[in-house]
C-alpha cells in the first residue's frame, strides 16, 4: 500500500477542514450573513458613537472656555480695544456670564464641562445678589460624585455661609475639607480659609492655624499667606 508524504497528507488535512468549512457556510449562509450584517451594523454605531460623543466635547470645550473669558473679563469704563472683551459694569459681565453658563450646563449636562458649568453659574448668581438661588444651586453641586467638583461648591457654600452669620455650618465645611483634601481644595487651603473665618471669633485658635501653615508649607503660597495673615494680627 502506497504511503502518504507529510506534505500530502498536510494536503489532504487542509482540503478536509476547507471542505468542512464550505460545507458548513452553505448550510448556514443566512445566518453568517445575518450576524456579518449586525457586526457592521454595531461597529457602525461604535464609530457614530465615538465621532458624536468627540464633536460634543469639543463644542462643550469651546462654550465653556468663552464663558470663562467672560467670567474673567475685565470691567472698566473706559474704551477697550475692539478685540477685547470687557465689561463695564460687574452687573452687566456676571450676567452674561451665567447665561453662558447655564447654556452649557443645559446642553452639556452629562460632560464635565456640563457639571463644572452649574458651579460657575453659582458664583455668578452669588456675585448678582441671588443668594439663595445659588446657595441651592452649590449646595446641589456639592453633593456630586466628582470630588474634585464637589469640594470646590463646599468652598464655595462654606464662604457664603460665613457671609450670612452661618459661622458653625462654614466651620464645619472647612474641617471636612480639611480631612478630605482633593486636588481642588487643597488641606492648606481649608485651613487657610477656616483660619480666616476664626480671626474675629477665634483669634488664638487662627493664630495656632496660621503658625501651623507656616511650619508645614515653608517658602510655599500658603506658608507665604499665613505669615502676611500673622503679620496683620500683630499689627
Amino acid at each position: 500500500m502506497a504511503r502518504l508524504t507529510r506534505q500530502q497528507l498536510k494536503k489532504n488535512e487542509f482540503l478536509t477542514t476547507f471542505s468542512d468549512v464550505t460545507e458548513f457556510y452553505l448550510q448556514h449562509q443566512q445566518q453568517i450573513a445575518k450576524i456579518a450584517g449586525i457586526v457592521v451594523i454595531a461597529a457602525a454605531v461604535v464609530a457614530g458613537s465615538y465621532f458624536y460623543v468627540s464633536s460634543r466635547r469639543n463644542k462643550a470645550s469651546a462654550a465653556f472656555a468663552m464663558a470663562l473669558t467672560t467670567f474673567h473679563a475685565p470691567v472698566s469704563q473706559a474704551q477697550a480695544a475692539a478685540s477685547t472683551l470687557h465689561f463695564k459694569t460687574d452687573a452687566e459681565k456676571y450676567q452674561e456670564a451665567l447665561k453662558q453658563f447655564q447654556d452649557v450646563a443645559s446642553h452639556y449636562s452629562w460632560l464635565s464641562q456640563g457639571k463644572f458649568a452649574r458651579y460657575y453659574a453659582a458664583l455668578c448668581e452669588r456675585e448678582l445678589g441671588k443668594g439663595p438661588e445659588a446657595e441651592k444651586e452649590l449646595s446641589d453641586v456639592a453633593a456630586s460624585s466628582d470630588h474634585d467638583l464637589a469640594a470646590l461648591a463646599k468652598m464655595a457654600l462654606a464662604g457664603t455661609y460665613a457671609d450670612t452669620g452661618r459661622a458653625d455650618q462654614a466651620e464645619k465645611i472647612y474641617k471636612d475639607l480639611e480631612n478630605h483634601p482633593t486636588t481642588t481644595v487643597p488641606k492648606a487651603t481649608a485651613q487657610l480659609a477656616l483660619a480666616d473665618l476664626y480671626q474675629k471669633t477665634k483669634p488664638t485658635e487662627a493664630k495656632a492655624i496660621y503658625q501651623q501653615i507656616q511650619k508645614d508649607y515653608p517658602g510655599m503660597a500658603a506658608g507665604d499667606a499665613a505669615s502676611r495673615a500673622l503679620q496683620g494680627q500683630v499689627q
